[in-house]
């Protein structure tokens, strides 16, 4: 299936890990024979200008918005072109072979499985959807459908937005209902399973590998949690190597 992997990232002052997690994904695209497409900040223009306006400061929502108009694009223009992938940049693909996808399924989202404290101090797991990959095929309805409801949502919301608005709160309403095809594959690294992936063991990252229903080959790090301290857990960028090199190294075992 004639396949391209789409990815946005700036293309200065990339930390080194991050650095790490586009090459991840390039190799898993080249070694599919997949086409690889990435973007630096020119992705934006794609965003309509009143939007660029409105969320100026708050640009993982444009790119919430500029993702589904590029993969449009790409299935639109592109006739040879069967299937769009989009992987956040700060996905790592550490057993890309764990990381396959359905050829029959004409839309998905990924599976996030959250671990995270309560306020009494006891950890708690949430089981939603993300949007760090996303696949679409020409044949899909739902891609003009979801465009046309970002867009909506987007234009019509007043207020603070959490980063999450367009992407995973919507999907997971949206999945709640109607039951999306989900890539459980790609999985997702809480603040507290970030710190355990860096050491390679913990409470955090015992109950996410419970909870996952199929082997995890990729994990999204959550770079939004950079620079700073949340339940605890110190996000800088020695701990994303750390869990990078322990990743690479054994996985999630």
């Amino acid at each position: 299936m004639h396949t391209a992997v789409i990815q946005t990232y700036r293309t200065e002052h990339q930390p080194p890990w991050v650095a790490k997690c586009l090459d991840s994904a390039k190799a898993w695209a080249e070694a599919n024979g997949w086409e690889y497409l990435f973007r630096g900040d020119d992705i934006f223009d794609l965003v309509p200008s009143a939007l660029q306006k409105k969320y100026a400061e708050q640009l993982p929502l444009q790119i919430d918005i500029a993702r589904l108009i590029w993969a449009r694009d790409l299935l639109r223009d592109k006739e040879t072109l069967e299937r769009v992938v989009w992987l956040d940049a700060d996905v790592f693909i550490f057993d890309p072979d764990s990381v396959c996808l359905d050829d029959t399924t004409n839309f998905a989202v990924g599976r996030q499985i959250w671990v995270q404290p309560t306020k009494g101090g006891a950890l708690k797991t949430y089981k939603q959807v993300h949007n760090a990959i996303l696949t679409f095929q020409k044949s899909t309805p739902v891609l003009d459908f979801l465009l046309q409801t970002v867009l909506d949502l987007a234009e019509r919301h007043n207020g603070p937005a959490t980063p999450q608005l367009l992407g995973p709160k919507l999907l997971t309403a949206l999945h709640n209902v109607v039951g999306f095809s989900v890539i459980d594959s790609v999985g997702m690294a809480s603040p507290l399973v970030l710190a355990d992936l860096a050491t390679g063991k913990g409470p955090a990252l015992t109950r996410l590998k419970s909870a996952s229903q199929q082997s995890i080959g990729a994990v999204n790090l959550c770079t939004s949690y950079r620079g700073q301290t949340i339940d605890g857990v110190v996000c800088d960028d020695a701990l994303f190597e750390a869990a990078i090199k322990r990743l690479a190294a054994n996985g999630l075992t």
